[in-house]
């Protein structure tokens, strides 16, 4: 569980801007002991800064009233308010407010598991501030970028990041930032075993945010305290730590920490064997987090289910939980996901790299001032007898200042090629992301279809079984509902559905396949879509409608109207064909 950031309002003029300044600081002072008077003032301040036409203002009022979602648990809420307050942001050039939004929107999407698109935001965050030498945000942004290495898995990369937070927020002095550092770290030492120091930062946390009334990140306090004795198997101090914070997160409406605290104490109950009561914290938590989606904390949630449920030789439902909490992970740690991430980090090291090389031009072109300076004044104490030879020697440090210059820009050129091309990267690993989706989604729609025609054939089989010992009405009303079957079973808008995203993802490939053969039937049509997914007879007679016997006379109707022999392979006839449909695609593309 992360630890909350605010930072208090941007100072503005006087004036017509007094009244909405005060709303602003009103809300910045009670947004964690007061979440519901901070959102209040926030929403008087909106409404007057738009009133007045303060578009700065406007922004921070947008983003007080997101971050009261956002600890409500209303995540989609946060994310709405976080993105038009961007907007507005934007549009006026107002640079700080823009990487402060980034960092929250970040904040909020990895809450949601959207692990590449948070850590995406938060380097854009992190960007801002390393230009203006914000040295306290810029400290925050790194928080938020370990936070999300955390999440991922790569521990080694979040402590480092948190240690180099740790030791920006020590040179400026800032106490509650070192200690959100210290909570990050906590968390970090909890998942690599290391209970000792997850315990001591955790209490030292949990102190100074009881001291500050910060509610809010005392129930994140109490929650991992919670997680950490759990893991040790105390679980007199984990159930104590649990309850507190699960009393804390509901009397804040924080819907979040609500659900993490639920899964917590099903862990909990689950390794005591109380499974009965694990079911129903989990089965609570899985629902609030589904209710915002927490992807996190719901995939814990399902897999604690399964746990409980096995635990009781409840197979079945434990499997369709554990398979559930599987394509959670999976949709949190995807290939694609990873690459994305490796692109997002690669593209911020070249930035790192071109930051260092500029400081490095910087000290260079400091150095040669200062020799300058320098040979002048020892140019005027031994007098026009050596002035030949300082002119000589200033020329050839001026020609290794100008060697070093082209190297530095050499090197920096090459350092933003290195960027444009991971960009280009990540674009190219998007669209194969989309792609993958789309090729998971027309299979999802595949089965689906063919689990109802199955189900169908089954009813109609069963109809059957029942007419042979029923009366000649029965019999006659039968004869009815199966006809009704199989004129509505095969829905069209089943198969509308499932031709948007085929042609989504093989274009063309119809269009080709009329071109060639323009007798075609539209039945045919869906039976070679099919057949280039290389689907089985049962599963295209279950997706069509029809036996597998009529699939097979199918099958050899559509080969005799394309014109193709015994030994020819009707499945490889279709790949060619959408092989040469979207080489039609790219070339067209490439004319345009």
């Amino acid at each position: 569980m992360g630890f909350a950031n605010r930072t208090a309002p941007a100072v503005v003029a006087a004036g017509d801007t007094a009244r909405v300044v005060h709303l602003l600081k009103l809300a910045d002072r009670n947004f964690s002991s007061k979440p519901d008077s901070s959102l209040l003032y926030a929403t008087q301040a909106l409404a007057l800064a738009r009133r007045r036409h303060l578009p700065r203002q406007e922004a921070e009022a947008l983003e007080y009233s997101g971050w009261v979602h956002y600890v409500r648990g209303n995540y989609q809420g946060s994310l709405r308010l976080y993105q038009q307050a961007l907007s507005v942001a934007q549009a006026v050039g107002y640079a700080r407010e823009v990487a402060v939004l980034h960092t929250y929107i970040g904040m909020v999407l990895q809450a949601e598991g959207a692990y590449p698109e948070a850590l995406a935001n938060n380097l854009a965050a992190l960007r801002y501030y390393t230009a203006a030498h914000d040295t306290a945000r810029l400290a925050y942004s790194i928080m938020s970028v370990a936070s999300v290495e955390y999440h991922d898995h790569h521990y080694a990369r979040a402590i480092a990041y948190y240690q180099q937070a740790i030791q920006l927020l020590k040179k400026i002095n800032r106490p509650r930032g070192l200690n959100v550092s210290y909570q990050g770290l906590a968390i970090v030492y909890t998942a690599t075993g290391d209970y000792a120091l997850a315990e001591r930062y955790f209490q030292l946390g949990l102190t100074l945010f009881r001291r500050e009334k910060d509610r809010t990140n005392e129930s994140v306090s109490l929650n991992n305290l919670g997680d950490v004795y759990t893991k040790q198997k105390k679980y007199a101090k984990a159930q104590s730590y649990f309850t507190q914070a699960l009393g804390l997160a509901e009397a804040n409406h924080d819907v979040g920490v609500t659900a993490a605290c639920c899964t917590g104490l099903a862990q909990l109950g689950y390794q005591q064997g109380q499974y009965a009561q694990a079911q129903a914290y989990a089965r609570r938590g899985l629902t609030l987090a589904e209710g915002i989606n927490a992807l996190p904390v719901a995939k814990e949630a399902c897999l604690v289910l399964a746990g409980t449920l096995a635990a009781q030789h409840r197979f079945e439902p434990a499997l369709a939980f554990y398979k559930k909490g599987k394509v959670l992970e999976d949709s949190l740690f995807s290939i694609e996901h990873t690459a994305q991430l490796d692109a997002l980090r690669s593209q911020y090291e070249a930035y790192h790299r071109g930051q260092e090389e500029a400081a490095h031009r910087y000290r260079i072109r400091q150095l040669e001032r200062d020799q300058r300076i320098s040979h002048l004044t020892l140019l005027l104490v031994l007098g026009v007898g050596l002035s030949l030879l300082v002119f000589a020697w200033l020329g050839w440090r001026q020609y290794q200042a100008t060697r070093q210059r082209n190297r530095a820009q050499k090197q920096a050129q090459q350092a933003a090629e290195r960027v444009e091309q991971l960009q280009n990267e990540a674009r190219l690993q998007q669209a194969e992301y989309e792609l993958g989706f789309k090729d998971r989604k027309l299979a999802t729609l595949a089965l689906a279809a063919m689990q109802k025609g199955e189900f169908l054939h089954e009813v109609k089989e069963r109809l059957d079984v029942i007419a042979q010992s029923a009366n000649e009405e029965v019999r006659r009303q039968l004869g009815r509902l199966r006809l009704s079957i199989e004129q509505n079973g095969s829905s069209n808008k089943d198969w509308d559905q499932f031709r948007v995203i085929f042609e989504e993802v093989h274009p063309n490939f119809f269009a080709e396949l009329r071109r060639q053969f323009p007798e075609v039937t539209p039945n045919e049509l869906r039976l070679a879509a099919l057949l280039r997914l290389n689907f089985s007879s049962k599963a295209m007679a279950g997706l069509l409608g029809i036996s597998e016997e009529s699939v097979k006379k199918a099958r050899y109707r559509l080969r005799q109207k394309l014109q193709l022999s015994t030994a020819d392979n009707l499945v490889e006839f279709m790949m060619r064909l959408d092989a040469a449909s979207l080489s039609g695609v790219a070339a067209s593309r490439s004319q345009e």
